[in-house]
């Protein structure tokens, strides 16, 4: 049981540590709450599989999950990807999605289904 539990606990940071390398080379600032948010969000979704529900139901559990007001949460995350450092996303998109930059792709609900399909082919 000892043996499961730091298992999880190993994939667990090794999913922290990728997310915010992922997260820094797409241009998101750490300073910025809403990229904390958007990390656990994605976390959310990909360890309790979600796959199928839409961002905002993903805003709400996580507001239930840090008692934190999903208006807070979503305006946080919308604050931080519009601050978004588009040089390095141009430059480094291609190398972490696979797929060529475009603005389509930075918004939450977008960034959120490429990290979450990153993290499934990575893991």
């Amino acid at each position: 049981m000892l043996e499961k539990n730091n298992t999880n606990l190993n994939n667990t940071k090794q999913i922290d540590m990728f997310l915010n390398c992922t997260l820094s080379k797409l241009g998101l600032n750490y300073a910025n709450l809403g990229t904390r948010y958007l990390r656990e969000i994605v976390k959310l979704a990909y360890f309790n599989n979600l796959n199928d529900v839409k961002y905002k139901e993903l805003c709400i559990i996580a507001s239930n999950n840090l008692n934190i007001s999903t208006k807070k949460i979503d305006s946080n995350i919308y604050n931080t990807i519009n601050a978004i450092n588009i040089n390095l996303a141009r430059k480094n998109f291609k190398d972490i999605f696979g797929i060529d930059f475009d603005y389509f792709y930075i918004s939450p609900k977008k960034l959120t289904i490429l990290l979450l399909t990153l993290l499934y082919n990575t893991f």
